[in-house]
């Protein structure tokens, strides 16, 4: 058997047509080889860059992020957060980047949602005016977003002239929107402003919880 019949009969691997294919044969398949490992890697970067909150994205930022489902009027505590390092472009406007203690969700907030000036501030109370109930009075535990009743006990004189004491409801479900030391903030209707404020001043007011937000 002639040499040229031995060349045509010996199989060729992938490699072997391939330098059988390109110019230049042997050079140009490790040219090939070298290119494709070169934009493989400049891939593998982006990605890793993507992922690791690259130039592109920004630089990576701590933002406080809800890992539960928060209602609003729920305040903010590291039970219900936690902070979180995110690109800094991909972060929606406001972003908060630690919470000084006392923040309360004006807004609801769902797991993973990244927490925002916007939705803290207390509550939306829409037309309602907020009343400061002095925290002398008697009040059970509160907390922002419960509902409560304000009861005021006032002196009345009975039929025959003696001094004796009426219990009055003068709002109902009114909202807790904030809770300090020294007093309850309350959000009540137009037409219970007057008879809140007045029991204020004149009588000795309770809080009665009808509903925890």
């Amino acid at each position: 058997m002639d040499a040229a019949a031995e060349t045509v009969d010996q199989p060729l691997t992938w490699r072997g047509s391939l330098f059988a294919r390109l110019p230049g044969g042997r050079r140009s398949y490790w040219l090939v080889v070298a290119a494709a490992a070169a934009l493989t890697g400049l891939v593998v970067a982006a990605i890793a860059g993507l992922a690791g909150g690259g130039p592109s994205l920004g630089e990576l930022t701590p933002v406080v992020v809800a890992t539960q489902a928060i209602k609003a009027g729920q305040p903010l505590n590291e039970g219900n957060t936690e902070s979180r390092r995110y690109p800094a472009l991909t972060l929606p406007p406001g972003a908060v980047a630690a919470l000084a203690g006392d923040e309360v969700a004006s807004a609801a907030l769902h797991p993973g949602d990244v927490v925002t000036a916007a939705r803290l501030g207390g509550l939306a109370v829409g037309d309602r005016t907020e009343v400061a109930i002095p925290a002398h009075t008697a009040l059970p535990p509160l907390a922002p977003g419960d509902l409560v009743d304000v009861l005021v006990t006032l002196p009345f004189p009975d039929e025959n002239g003696a001094q004796t004491q009426a219990t009055l409801t003068v709002a109902t479900a009114a909202v807790v929107t904030d809770k300090a030391e020294h007093a309850v903030t309350i959000a009540v209707t137009d037409e219970e402003l007057l008879p809140v404020a007045s029991a204020v001043i004149q009588g000795s007011v309770t809080l009665a919880l009808v509903q925890p937000g």
